[in-house]
């Protein structure tokens, strides 16, 4: 099989239908496009979501808290807690280990999200680390966003850039393959873009505002979000790429490892649909938040890219681009 997350239809058939039928408690379950779980408490809900880093050979500590994270985020709600697990390596040394959990115990302190459990261990089954960690919030408002509330005529706003995750790790894993053709200014930039892989502000953000759905963008990158929050959604959407922001650093690098931005990972993009997209984008910017228009949901259950005046299919999401080029 190939790398990477399963396909939509692999993911229904082999896990979907095979779960459990949810208990009552149980306000939002496992569905094709959703990377969260609601549960009713008292008065509340549980808001939960597990992620795992394993594409990334540096700060793997680091991302794994930013992706679950921004999953809970996504809901627009802040993420208060969560567990992670270390799977290290036969060949990693103390200090290796002690790296990965001092980057996730600066990443959680900065984001206020305590680490409260977990699993560490070392294994032959991994020839790198893996880190899977499982992000908590809580609501007492009953409301929760998800990506599977899109309305026919939303517009899709993404912040920042396409393919932020995938150039920070690129140009940490492949820096000695990439230098020459970027200076170490350009690799200097794009290894920075790990700042911005949290979405947790935008996220807050949304929640307050007229928004219907939000969605990371992660594997499959922003078009594989689209497409997901439009499956999610029981709708189709049409996209006009030539709108979507991608910084020159990452069209390059996307450019030399002949990867496309555009279904590049992309952790630190948050999709949203809304019908209020102008009060939107100014609250956005009012927090320094690049945000940008660059399509619709639509009735016609069809994804589409837009290209001038032609309208082409949009493949729902493969592999990531990232695997083309890490192993």
């Amino acid at each position: 099989m190939k790398p990477g997350k399963l396909s939509h239809e692999q993911l229904q058939k082999l896990i979907l239908d095979r779960l459990p039928e949810a208990g009552n408690s149980v306000a939002s379950g496992p569905a094709v496009g959703l990377d969260c779980a609601a549960i009713r408490f008292g008065d509340g809900q549980v808001i939960l979501s597990s992620d795992p880093i394993t594409g990334a050979a540096a700060d793997v500590g680091r991302l794994a808290v930013l992706v679950s994270c921004n999953d809970i985020a996504s809901c627009g709600i802040r993420p208060s807690a969560m567990m992670m697990v270390i799977i290290a390596p036969q060949d990693a040394t103390a200090e290796d280990i002690q790296l990965v959990v001092d980057q996730a115990v600066s990443t959680a302190r900065r984001m206020n999200v305590s680490i409260v459990g977990g699993h560490t261990e070392v294994s032959t089954a991994v020839t790198r680390f893996v880190v899977c960690t499982t992000a908590i919030g809580f609501t007492y408002g009953g409301r929760t966003i998800q990506a599977s509330g899109g309305r026919a005529g939303d517009t899709l706003l993404m912040t920042k850039t396409a393919g932020l995750e995938g150039t920070a790790i690129l140009a940490a894993d492949l820096s000695n393959q990439l230098t020459g053709d970027l200076t170490e200014q350009e690799l200097r930039t794009a290894r920075m873009m790990i700042e911005q892989i949290s979405v947790v502000e935008e996220g807050a953000l949304g929640g307050n505002q007229s928004v219907h759905a939000m969605h990371d963008a992660t594997e499959g990158g922003i078009l594989g979000a689209c497409w997901e929050m439009a499956q999610a959604s029981r709708l189709g959407c049409v996209v006009d790429p030539t709108r979507i922001p991608v910084h020159q650093v990452t069209r390059k690098i996307c450019r030399i490892l002949s990867l496309d931005p555009l279904r590049l990972i992309s952790s630190g993009s948050l999709l949203i649909a809304t019908d209020r997209p102008d009060e939107l984008i100014r609250a956005m910017r009012e927090r320094d938040i690049a945000c940008t228009a660059i399509g619709r949901l639509t009735e016609d259950p069809s994804c589409r890219l837009q290209i001038e005046d032609e309208f082409v299919p949009m493949m729902p999401p493969d592999s990531d681009e990232l695997y083309k080029v890490i192993d």
